[in-house]
């Protein structure tokens, strides 16, 4: 069964197919609304309130192969919200699967990359809420730049834009960290990165 033939399951009242569509989601979810608020414990309070409101109201939507982006819309604006009112950094040291690091890299190698990350996210969450979120939906949700426009409510060049200004802002703001540090990162450390 395809995505659209589980929300007109879900739509005719069929429980078992919206366990399925959870099972599809709640991974993405609860990582999405970490990078927005930061916190995993909010992070699961948003993916919970989102799959509710999901619940309640997907029988308002009209066209089944509009989910991804009708629910991902849910859950910014409910991340969004508890961002607000939580304001808490991130432990970085959770967001990025440091696994993906290969036995061949020297420790000093693989330590500056993980330095380079954690510097990175640190900058990304310096970003206005806007830009954030369009960056943590692109690059760390996997969401295309159509798909983030129809999330956020604005037109794709909107989304582009915000893409091209905020790896501007990350670049200048990563070089003249590189510079502060006497290049520690390397030549080709912060470029890489962006």
């Amino acid at each position: 069964m395809n995505e659209s033939e589980l929300i007109i399951s879900i739509q005719n009242g069929d429980s078992d197919s919206f366990r399925k569509l959870f099972d599809l989601y709640k991974d993405k979810a609860v990582r999405t609304a970490y990078h927005i608020t930061g916190s995993q414990a909010a992070a699961e309070d948003v993916a919970q309130e989102a799959f509710v409101k999901c619940y309640f109201e997907i029988g308002k939507l009209q066209n089944p192969e509009c989910f991804k982006t009708w629910f991902y819309r849910l859950l910014v604006r409910t991340a969004w919200r508890y961002a607000a009112v939580e304001k808490k950094s991130v432990p970085v040291e959770e967001v990025f699967d440091q696994s993906r690091t290969s036995e061949e890299k020297s420790v000093e190698q693989q330590y500056l990359e993980t330095e380079l990350t954690n510097t990175l996210y640190k900058q990304i969450q310096k970003l206005d809420k806007k830009r954030r979120t369009t960056v943590m939906l692109f690059y760390y949700s996997g969401l295309s730049t159509k798909e983030i426009a129809r999330v956020m409510g604005c037109m794709e060049g909107t989304v582009k834009s915000r893409l091209h200004s905020s790896r501007k802002i990350l670049k200048r703001n990563l070089e003249n960290l590189q510079l502060k540090e006497g290049g520690y990162y390397g030549k080709a450390g912060y470029e890489s990165a962006l």
